[in-house]
């Protein structure tokens, strides 16, 4: 019988949508989650689904979670004032509970730890250049699983992508632009409309995901892979495309200045966090795809337009 693969975070954006694709190929899933009902809703019944109550923050109930499961998917995440110390945390008791099943690590990264770049696409080997107290600690994250994996005996691979959209992710980035338009209102980004911006579908990550971890020793004890997902060269385009798989393509879109996010952000502490990474939506980060395209030729992503029409019906 298929070893369950441990999915945490598994009512979040990744999580939730690398359980869902595993659900779908009949793999069995195990989910060490706080909130059954909210898995539940997410999740659907399912009998290869099994959800263990707990919290990674407890390495008992981690422990107990991992046994006898084939890999360890470290979608964990906390809102952005509880990243510190939280998410330390969590990654040291991930790590010490796959190396006791022998369990490899997947770990969906981000841009962050990159820092501002150049307009050229960036590929694995790009330095990590952080500016910001979240792309440090990103950084030092990244640097804990890369030595865990040093003597070959933990494998880790880090799938880093650009902003989420999807069914399962519901966050104060995409809510305001899929959730109003299906609802017919405006449409209300932030970041400057003329430049590039990278999207990844969670769905075709969630596949990217467990297509990676079965290649096994076919990659190196430590891998990074980037996920290209979509590249608009403008994002005022990918509003406007939102906009029409609405069926409200002559909707506004007004993008939130800066100054009221700054206002916000006195009484929000998520938005004030958010402040720091203003360069990403005033300058383009864009991650190079070769490499994955490379392990997994066969590999296809849901045409953007259908991504995008699936998203907006998920808040209907």
């Amino acid at each position: 019988m298929t070893r369950p693969i441990l999915t945490l975070g598994a009512t979040g954006s990744f999580g939730a949508g690398v359980a869902q694709e595993l659900l779908r190929r009949d793999r069995p899933v195990r989910c060490l989650i706080r909130n059954p009902g909210k898995a539940r809703s997410l999740l659907g019944e399912n009998p290869a689904l099994e959800l263990t109550v707990g919290d990674v923050q407890d390495p008992a109930s981690l422990e107990r979670a991992a046994k006898g499961c084939e890999a360890i998917v470290h979608a964990i995440n906390y809102p952005y004032p509880q990243w510190i110390p939280f998410m330390e945390r969590a990654t040291v008791n991930v790590i010490d509970a796959a190396r006791r099943e022998g369990a490899p690590i997947l770990f969906p990264g981000n841009v962050y730890n990159l820092g501002p770049q150049s307009d050229r696409p960036l590929t694995e080997d790009a330095a990590n250049q952080p500016n910001t107290k979240k792309g440090t600690l990103r950084a030092e994250l990244e640097e804990m699983l890369r030595r865990a994996a040093e003597d070959g005996s933990l494998r880790v691979i880090i799938l880093r992508a650009g902003d989420y959209f999807g069914p399962t992710v519901r966050n104060g980035l995409v809510d305001p632009i899929f959730g109003n338009a299906a609802h017919a209102r405006t449409l209300r980004p932030i970041g400057k409309m003329d430049i590039p911006h990278q999207w990844a579908f969670v769905p075709d990550l969630g596949k990217a995901a467990i297509d990676l971890l079965a290649l096994g020793d076919q990659l190196r004890p430590f891998e990074v892979v980037n996920f290209a997902g979509y590249v608009v060269p403008r994002q005022d385009e990918f509003f406007r495309m939102v906009a029409r798989a609405a069926g409200h393509p002559d909707l506004a879109v007004r993008p939130v200045p800066w100054w009221i996010l700054r206002l916000v952000g006195l009484f929000d502490g998520v938005v004030r966090e958010l402040m720091e990474l203003r360069y990403l939506f005033d300058t383009g980060v864009i991650l190079d795809g070769s490499k994955l395209r490379h392990l997994l030729p066969q590999s296809a992503d849901t045409p953007i337009e259908e991504a995008v029409r699936l998203t907006v019906a998920s808040y209907r």
